[in-house]
């Protein structure tokens, strides 16, 4: 694991002082300004391709044309904070976690179902099948999608032994992942216990609580893991990290490039200049870029900008979205190799992995699948569920959507 997060805590204190948007005219450049904020910590396996990779070569591409800065490890506040200052025009940006996307994208709550997804791919199926889908859901919230990655599975970790359902509901479980999570322990027969996410290590080292579901990343990352001695395999839920701009500030950027089309002159010709210069392991070099995933995210964007044509204030939008959608696919499996050395590091110091005999499995699925009726219509479009549920059906090869023990 990496002993930098180790040392990482949730710190969520705000910044007295905000700025909106705003564009700034000097004697030779007009700057505008994206600003995002993120609870990820400025160093772990989310932010070390934006941190490293795509700030430096956006400002590389415009140079102070375009600003794009990211306050990490919640000093915008938590994500509900974060999507506040959104709305006011002081933040343009978030990178969030699966609840700030479920807030500022309601609908997106379906993907959290429980025992929706069986793995990884099936999430990537889904997400390639519906992209155009999501793509509107968050437009029709006043907002443009850069990236969607994840916030991980959500194991059911627990200090006593969980291979039945019967001792499960003996356990003191706390919830914090909101409305799905709650109803679906309440459908199992478990009666939650609301724990706030900064309070969440001291719950169960006092013994408060002795289980509950989070992702493994999570759970080293509230320093846990000393406190946990079980893990259920599979995962209960699944939860996104995505990020997102406001609409009607990127609009603003293009409709001013419009008006003012020797500023956008400025734009093409730092544009043209960067991409007949450079070159990727220099600057990969440069930013002193060392991970062999980040170097690998960074010689594919600048491959992919190498070949995009410039021509009109719009394409900045384009360019823009292009560089975060052209390190997803790395960025995803950067964030998932760092859950892979989560559980080694847990395994090693003596975590069981524990899975259910089928009857108690049934147990557990038949009330979890009740669930995904029971918000249907609600939080998500009965339609949208139906649309996953086909897709997964063709990714399993016909066999009906739901999970095998």
């Amino acid at each position: 694991m990496r002993n930098s997060l180790l040392k990482f805590t949730i710190p969520v204190f705000l910044i007295s002082l905000f700025f909106p948007l705003r564009v700034e005219a000097g004697p030779e450049t007009k700057s505008y300004f994206l600003k995002f904020g993120t609870m990820a910590p400025q160093e772990s396996a989310w932010t070390e391709i934006p941190k490293q990779v795509l700030v430096p070569l956006i400002h590389e591409m415009w140079g102070d044309r375009l600003k794009l800065t990211i306050y990490y490890g919640g000093a915008m506040g938590d994500d509900d904070d974060i999507i506040r200052k959104i709305n006011l025009g002081q933040l343009q940006g978030c990178c969030c976690t699966n609840q700030g996307t479920v807030k500022a994208v309601p609908e997106l709550s379906v993907f959290s179902l429980p025992l929706l997804f069986q793995s990884y791919e099936e999430v990537d199926y889904v997400v390639r099948k519906l992209r155009g889908r999501l793509q509107q859901l968050y437009e029709d919230r006043g907002l443009y999608p850069l990236f969607f990655i994840d916030t991980g599975f959500l194991y059911y970790f627990s200090r006593e032994d969980p291979s039945s359902m019967e001792k499960i509901r003996s356990h003191r479980v706390f919830s914090w992942f909101g409305e799905i999570q709650n109803d679906t322990f309440n459908a199992l027969g478990i009666s939650p216990i609301p724990v706030a996410i900064t309070e969440l290590s001291s719950s169960i080292s006092t013994g408060l609580t002795n289980g509950g579901a989070g992702p493994a990343s999570w759970l080293l990352a509230t320093q846990m893991y000393p406190y946990i001695n079980y893990v259920l395999d599979p995962p209960l839920f699944y939860g996104p990290s995505t990020g997102f701009i406001d609409k009607k500030s990127m609009d603003k950027i293009t409709a001013d490039l419009e008006k003012h089309p020797e500023e956008f002159a400025k734009f093409q010709k730092s544009f043209s200049e960067f991409k007949n210069t450079v070159e990727a392991n220099a600057f990969l070099d440069r930013q002193n870029v060392k991970n062999d995933l980040s170097r690998a995210a960074g010689k594919k964007i600048i491959g992919w900008l190498k070949n995009q044509r410039f021509e009109k204030p719009s394409d900045v939008q384009a360019l823009l979205f292009g560089v975060f959608r052209e390190a997803e696919p790395v960025w995803v499996q950067s964030v998932r190799g760092f859950e892979a050395d989560c559980f080694n590091g847990f395994f090693q110091r003596g975590m069981k992995k524990v899975k259910l005999q089928e009857k108690d499995f049934q147990e557990l699925q038949n009330p979890s699948r009740k669930i995904w009726q029971q918000f249907s219509g609600q939080k998500y479009p009965e339609r949208l569920l139906s649309e996953i549920l086909n897709s997964l059906s063709e990714f399993r090869g016909g066999n009906n959507p739901g999970f095998t023990n």
